[in-house]
């Protein structure tokens, strides 16, 4: 019995820096993607976008798999090295790094996942996979949504939405 237990706390330590990076992601992701949401949705519906996607989509689930592979090896690494030259004191070559990862990641990245999306989930171990990430995301959404910071800043978002209603209001009118 003893075993057991033994393997089960090894294993939690082992999956202890798998769930830090996740963490690290999710919440930057929290942060980048609204701002570039715009700029997304813009690109998605760029007609070339929509060709390539739709060439992806015709994939194999495995080649998808290995195309989306390629920008993500590139651009998830490049965030944590991003972090590591801000923290180094080197805040402008940081911020540069960064802000391009997030470029290829939301704009490359994204765009493969969602063209390849139900193919990738057929093979049973990258489903698995993104159940447990999506799992771990929830869990952190609902954590942060139930805290006071989040509903301060809901309300600030409320009332910066209302002042700048009454503000278009004063302006159209005036």
């Amino acid at each position: 019995m003893a075993r057991t237990d033994e393997n089960s706390s090894l294993r939690r330590l082992f999956l202890l820096p798998a769930k830090a990076v996740v963490v690290l992601y999710v919440i930057l992701d929290g942060i980048v993607k609204p701002a570039v949401r715009p700029l997304l949705g813009w690109v998605a519906r760029l007609r070339f976008v929509i060709r390539l996607q739709d060439i992806v989509a015709a994939l194999s689930p495995y080649a998808i798999l290995v195309l989306l592979a390629v920008p993500f090896a590139f651009a998830e690494p490049a965030k944590i090295y991003a972090l590591y030259l801000m923290t180094e004191g080197d805040f402008a070559a940081g911020l540069v790094t960064i802000s391009m990862a997030y470029l290829v990641s939301i704009l490359i990245v994204e765009r493969i996942y969602h063209a390849g999306r139900m193919k990738l989930a057929t093979i049973p171990w990258f489903a698995k996979f993104m159940d447990w990430l999506t799992g771990i995301r929830d869990r952190l959404l609902a954590w942060a949504r139930a805290t006071r910071v989040w509903a301060f800043s809901v309300k600030l978002k409320q009332n910066a939405r209302a002042f700048a209603a009454k503000l278009r209001l004063r302006f159209r009118a005036g």
